[in-house]
């Protein structure tokens, strides 16, 4: 299952993604999270982790990631695993004649079948709940990229 938000925004890729991908100024910018710390030394990139406090699914909760990829100045992916769930969070930015297009897009997955199992229960209302959280969040960027 993935779920995403798309939007078009008058800014080039490099400050989209200059933007998306200064995960420690995100509760500058995003209304969902309180706090971001880099637990990681040196540049972000591959392999650098990262704790956030944000609120998700209603709750606030405490989410450490990992990069996964770093393509300046098109993808900027994390992955969160715990014992049985994992997910990743996507931020993709194409070129377009106008600006740039930034798609947020955000995969929950599990390793234990019986994870999976209610994945695919509660998956209809976990899409909507998500989709709307993306949807704020990619807002909170655009609006940031206007300013």
């Amino acid at each position: 299952m993935q779920i995403n938000a798309s939007r078009t925004v008058a800014a080039s890729p490099a400050k989209v993604f200059g933007l998306v991908s200064n995960a420690v100024e995100w509760p500058l910018i995003l209304r969902t999270v309180e706090s971001a710390e880099l637990l990681t030394e040196g540049a972000l990139g591959v392999g650098s982790r990262l704790r956030e406090r944000r609120l998700l699914l209603g709750a606030e909760v405490t989410l450490e990631s990992e990069v996964i990829e770093f393509t300046h100045p098109h993808r900027f992916r994390l992955v969160v695993e715990s014992s049985d769930r994992s997910f990743d969070r996507d931020f993709i930015i194409d070129a377009l004649n106008v600006g740039s297009r930034l798609t947020l897009a955000i995969r929950p997955g599990s390793r234990a079948s019986t994870g999976r199992v209610l994945l695919d229960i509660v998956s209809p209302v976990l899409q909507i709940r998500l989709s709307d959280e993306l949807e704020m969040d990619i807002a909170d960027f655009a609006a940031a990229l206007r300013a």
